[in-house]
């Protein structure tokens, strides 16, 4: 029986060997369908025809990397044609097969143009894009987004909603990561919030909407990726562009941007600067009322802020092309600012019918933050087949000081006598440091597949020292209470397999990838002049599948499903038992007890000619992450009435959605986009020990309607609305909020040069009210701030606009930058 096995074995192998020999001796024909940038060309019709008379030899269909080939094509002159939507035609030189196989230069697509009415109108990119494991939504072609900053180009994108707070939702699901051009932010949502409201929107070319990532991808982020691809400048020269801005809302605003870019035979040299000055009008409502042992509490609180805020950030890289495909490149990504609100709260506190004390609380809170990172990284084609290495190397050191003084007076209801106050400050620094590496290898196999693998590992440290003081007789006096030294140390370790594989129609993509991690928090705080420390270390692994599958039914028609799973860990900041105040009854704190939220999410996709893009998801997560309203007791005092609003672990949440986006032509001047998405979502969790179940359709819509008046000048209309529906973020029952924009832009310097003028929330109906409900302690907000916007900017491109754009690196940084918190909200 054995020898019969090994005989069958031995036979099976010996035909395998022939059979692949015979295929790898079999002349091929093979290449790639590029786009501008030498960007590939995702699914483009590929046709081999005969030279001689350009009859049909045989079709294919590009991979998701532009990538073709045609197997045993006999001897004889051919040439290649290839076309994709919305693309002209294009034709190779052509060719000789002989006894070998033979790689076509790569074929380039154009965008596609004619001539109307004696006017020349050339075809711009859609708005958004649908790929086969991403929507592309392209920012240049959006007016009423110019002159803003980067959040407000996020908050026009399909299936994308932005909350008060800044925290970003994707088709109903928090817990998105943020990434710029491939390298996540590493940071809190607040900070991220931030960062994007302080950047302006010119510099931002692309918004690519991962709902369920690969494997190759860093797992973190319950909702999926949003990944910002700024610009950079597109053959050997110079070239560049400048944009500035300004913009009045209730406090005026500005913005500067330069990107320069330089490429010879051997060196790509780029670099970028931009700066940003932002004030920002707010005023806050808090109302709760508080019923225990038959006696109501009544807190009336309104809030006015007034933010002001700088953003500057450089960056400068440089390629070296040591030899035809191996590259070594280097990077350096600057960034700072800083931030100050000052704000006036009045809060009168009584039993509902009469006011028995009115608090006045001054509060001047200042933020400076910076952070620097570096990047080493190379690029190999190891070989004729496309086999690939990169290799990224990274380093980045982030430092935040906070600072804030609290000056509190209590009166009685009517204002006249005096019933005390108290002043007192805090001192927060904190530093982070993050360092990764990462390996990515691609391999190629035969008949349009490909594997990938890669390895990371990442070390990060930060140090948080928080210091209360409290001033009493003319002296500072620490405040042992709230004072805290928080240590985070956490390293993970990284792997992950991805295949692709491309059939006649159908495209399948699976993953798997592993992460250990290991953390150690230390607390270390001050009782009676004593210190006391407090050490918490645990290590986990998880595996986290990935699949993708698309399903090209007919020229028509094509149908995706994707599956992935997804970690969000918490941001440093938040595991660090820090305290902020509003006033004296309310206040934030993080949470060293906070565990990463674990998410299963599945999406199913039809789109229609490019057209219509219609998605099914369904997301179960456990543990989710977000920031709730508890009652709090004050440790000096014993006040029982303080409300904390705190990041907590609510023990599961469910979401089912329904997305459609509609890219339509209505006339040949006339293009509008609309996007609606309906979801159902469901939340089960304890506060302050009582059960909370909340549930809620909600509803969300989006249209965008872009006139093309003449060559040189358009115009747009924007108009969303989000209906009433439960909060992810602190399970608020809102109310609905809306908004529409106006914008103009004409054309200047010979078509180098835009001017854009725009009006946002023209009607100021973007704000946010909602209420929270438990156990006897009902809370209401209300959020107002200055929504309506006058902006102008100005944007003209210089040089040579042929330069290739220098590579876009995803380097190591991915989930850890996007952990940090810097800037503030």
């Amino acid at each position: 029986m054995k020898a019969s096995f090994k005989a069958i074995t031995l036979t099976m192998s010996m035909l395998v060997t022939a059979l692949t020999s015979f295929a790898q001796n079999a002349p091929k024909v093979a290449g790639q369908i590029t786009q501008s940038g030498n960007k590939p060309v995702e699914f483009a019709t590929v046709t081999l025809l005969k030279a001689k008379d350009s009859s049909l030899v045989k079709g294919a269909i590009a991979d998701i990397d532009g990538k073709y080939e045609f197997e045993q094509v006999k001897q004889g002159k051919y040439l290649v044609a290839a076309v994709s939507v919305g693309m002209t035609k294009r034709y190779s030189p052509a060719f000789e097969v002989a006894a070998s196989s033979i790689k076509v230069p790569a074929v380039t697509l154009e965008a596609a143009s004619k001539t109307l009415k004696g006017v020349d109108v050339t075809a711009r990119k859609p708005f958004v894009e649908q790929k086969a494991d991403k929507m592309v939504v392209n920012v240049e072609s959006s007016i009423t987004a110019s002159g803003g900053s980067a959040m407000e180009v996020l908050e026009k994108s399909p299936t994308v909603t932005v909350d008060k707070d800044g925290n970003i939702s994707m088709k109903g699901k928090s817990g998105v990561q943020i990434m710029i051009d491939g390298k996540p932010t590493n940071m809190s949502s607040q900070d991220v919030a931030e960062l994007l409201k302080s950047m302006p929107a010119t510099n931002v070319d692309q918004i690519e909407l991962i709902a369920n990532p690969s494997a190759k991808y860093d797992a973190a982020g319950n909702a999926g990726i949003i990944n910002l691809k700024l610009k950079k400048n597109t053959s050997y020269g110079t070239n560049g562009n400048v944009t500035v801005g300004a913009g009045y809302g209730f406090w005026p605003r500005w913005n500067g941007a330069l990107n320069l870019n330089h490429r010879n035979e051997k060196f790509n040299i780029y670099g970028s600067g931009n700066y940003s000055h932002r004030e920002q009008q707010q005023d806050l409502g808090i109302y709760r009322s508080i019923s225990e042992k038959n006696q109501l509490s009544v807190y009336d609180q309104v809030n006015n802020m007034h933010t002001k805020s700088n953003y500057k950030a450089g960056k400068i890289g440089a390629d070296y092309f040591i030899s035809k495909g191996h590259t070594i490149g280097v990077m350096a990504d600057l960034s700072g600012g800083d931030r100050n609100v000052p704000s006036f709260a009045t809060t009168r506190i009584g039993n509902g019918n009469r006011v028995d004390s009115i608090l006045k609380t001054n509060t001047n809170d200042a933020k400076n933050w910076n952070r620097n990172a570096f990047n080493l990284n190379y690029r190999g084609i190891l070989d004729t087949t496309g086999k690939e290495l990169n290799i990224d190397l990274d380093y980045a050191k982030n430092k935040d000081a906070q600072h804030a003084t609290i000056y509190a007076m209590s009166r009685d209801g009517a204002e006249k006598g005096f019933l005390g106050s108290d002043t007192s400050r805090n001192n927060q620094p904190s530093s982070i440091d993050i360092k990764t590496a990462k390996i990515d290898y691609i391999h190629p196999l035969k008949n349009q597949a490909k594997f990938e693998a890669g390895v990371k590992v990442s070390f990060v440290k930060t140090d948080n020292d928080a210091r209360f003081d409290s001033l009493r007789m003319g002296n500072w006096v620490l405040d042992e209470n709230r004072s805290n030294h928080f240590i985070y140390k956490e390293n993970v370790n990284a792997a992950y397999i991805n295949f692709n594989k491309q059939f006649k129609k159908v495209n399948v993509q699976l993953g798997l990838r592993g992460e250990q991690t290991h953390i150690t928090g230390t607390s270390v705080s001050t009782k009676n002049q004593q210190e006391i420390e407090v050490k918490n270390d645990s290590t986990y692994f998880n595996l986290f599948p990935s699949m993708a599958l698309t399903y090209k039914l007919n020229k028509d028609n094509t149908l995706g499903l994707t599956y992935s799973r997804r970690i969000q860990r918490p941001s440093y900041e938040d595991l660090n038992p820090f305290e902020f105040y509003l006033d004296r009854y309310t206040k934030e704190s993080g949470n060293p007890n906070l565990k990463p939220q674990y998410s299963n999410n599945f999406e199913i996709t039809h789109t229609f000619k490019d057209f219509l893009i219609t998605s099914v998801g369904y997301s179960h997560t456990k543990d989710m992450m977000t920031q709730i309203l508890e009652s709090d007791v004050d440790k000096s005092t014993g006040d029982t009435s303080i409300l904390r609003y705190k990041y907590l672990n609510v023990a599961k949440a469910d979401n089912f959605n329904l997305n459609v986006t509609v890219p339509m032509p209505i006339t040949k001047w006339w293009m509008s986009l609309t996007t609606m998405s309906v979801s159902y979502a469901m939340f089960e969790t304890v506060v302050n020990d009582n059960q909370v179940k909340l549930s809620s359709a909600g509803f969300f819509g989006r249209t965008q309607q872009t006139f093309t008046l003449s060559k040189d000048l358009s115009a747009e209309v924007v108009f969303f609305y989000v209906s009433p529906q439960v909060t992810e973020n602190g399970l608020f029952k809102m109310k609905s909020m809306s908004s529409l924009d106006l914008g103009v832009s004409q054309k200047v310097l010979k078509g180098k040069g835009s001017v854009k003028l725009n009006v946002t929330d023209v009607f100021k109906t973007n704000y946010f009210r909602g209420d929270f409900d438990n156990a006897g302690r009902y809370t209401s907000v209300a959020s107002k701030w200055d929504a309506r916007q006058f902006r102008l900017t100005f944007n003209y491109r210089f040089g040579n606009t042929n330069v290739k754009a220098a590579r876009s690196r995803q380097t190591g940084l991915e989930a850890e930058q996007n952990r940090v918190k810097q800037g503030g909200n």
